[in-house]
């Protein structure tokens, strides 16, 4: 799971560095919460699991996911309020990164609670 959390995030990243040299900064910055649950997961369970060698207790990954779903969810209202102008584009904006970032939390959550059932 750290490689496909850190895959999202590098395609994140490709889109939010597209936006910037497309000249749509506002729209990069907009995208730039989206990355912080898969790099939050990817960077912390890459390094326990695969550098280090050591097993975790489930209940770690639930705490940073949760932990970074709060960072994102506060980050994505600031953003919407400063960064979009129009509320035509605030709401879809809001109600489909938050459902993005809701979604792949309970997906992880579930990966590592219960590896046995989801694979």
């Amino acid at each position: 799971m750290p490689s496909e959390c850190l895959v999202i995030a590098l395609i994140l990243g490709v889109l939010v560095f597209g936006f910037f040299r497309a000249g749509r900064k506002n729209w990069a910055l907009a995208v730039l919460p989206l990355m912080v649950i898969p790099m939050v997961c990817g960077f912390t369970m890459y390094t326990i699991v695969d550098i280090m060698h050591k097993s975790y207790d489930p209940v770690l990954p639930a705490i940073l996911v949760i932990g970074s779903l709060a960072v994102t969810c506060i980050w994505i209202g600031m953003a919407s309020m400063i960064l979009i102008k129009t509320k035509k584009l605030r709401i879809p904006y809001v109600a489909a990164t938050v459902s993005f970032s809701v979604i792949l939390s309970v997906i992880i959550i579930l990966k590592y609670q219960m590896p046995a059932i989801i694979m």
